[in-house]
């Protein structure tokens, strides 16, 4: 009953923030052109942003792989109440087996969303496995993140955020990015520096990076200016 309890409880506050946050989307039209042609794409999100995702793009009814783990079957649970479609496996554990069913997906026409630094991190490092996903597939990879000066950050190994209900939110998509032609590792870090790009500019136009100072962004801008 604990935990039962304590799904419904995610669910209905993943639900009222949903539903209370005024939300500002800055190139949006790029999901819906793709949608528009029926080209299916990877959305490549930070595995501390999915909470408030899984109502933003609960309507694109987006398949999703979760971890295996005790976390994972709550966080199944909640998906489903959103209309995503789970597929459970990680990197380190079924991961082969996710990885053929978001194949399928694909396949069938249907878009994913992937969270590149994993179940387990390190945070904001894009893992492999989307890479050779988009390549085998031949498939754009669409980076998005959000943005939320009022919010709660959890101590996760992530930082897990979710806006405060009420709040203002931005929801800013990147540009589609072809992988196709590249070396795995090139394209690796080309999709890592596009989502970390996005994540810094949305945390400056919210005045979030200001309130609620994330040592990882930091840490990584200073490294690229040096």
């Amino acid at each position: 009953m604990g935990r039962l309890f304590k799904r419904i409880l995610i669910v209905a506050l993943v639900w009222a923030v949903g539903r209370t946050t005024r939300k500002t989307r800055i190139n949006w039209n790029v999901l819906e052109s793709l949608r528009q042609r029926g080209q299916p794409f990877i959305l490549c999100v930070w595995h501390n942003t999915t909470l408030y995702f899984m109502t933003v793009l609960a309507p694109l009814k987006l398949g999703v792989m979760v971890s295996r783990s005790r976390d994972g079957e709550d966080i199944t649970w909640v998906a489903k109440r959103f209309g995503w479609r789970p597929v459970r496996g990680s990197p380190a554990e079924g991961g082969m087996r996710a990885l053929r069913e978001l194949l399928r997906a694909l396949g069938q026409g249907q878009s994913v969303v992937i969270t590149c630094d994993g179940p387990k991190g390190p945070v904001y490092q894009v893992k492999p496995g989307v890479i050779a996903l988009a390549r085998h597939k031949g498939m754009p990879i669409v980076p998005m993140t959000y943005s939320a000066p009022r919010r709660w950050e959890f101590g996760s190994w992530d930082r897990m955020r979710m806006p405060k209900p009420f709040s203002h939110t931005v929801v800013w998509v990147g540009d589609p990015i072809d992988v196709s032609q590249e070396e795995p590792e090139t394209a690796r870090r080309r999709v890592e520096d596009a989502l970390l790009r996005l994540t810094r500019q949305a945390e400056a136009f919210t005045g979030a990076d200001r309130r609620y100072r994330d040592p990882s962004l930091a840490a990584d801008a200073a490294q690229a200016a040096g």
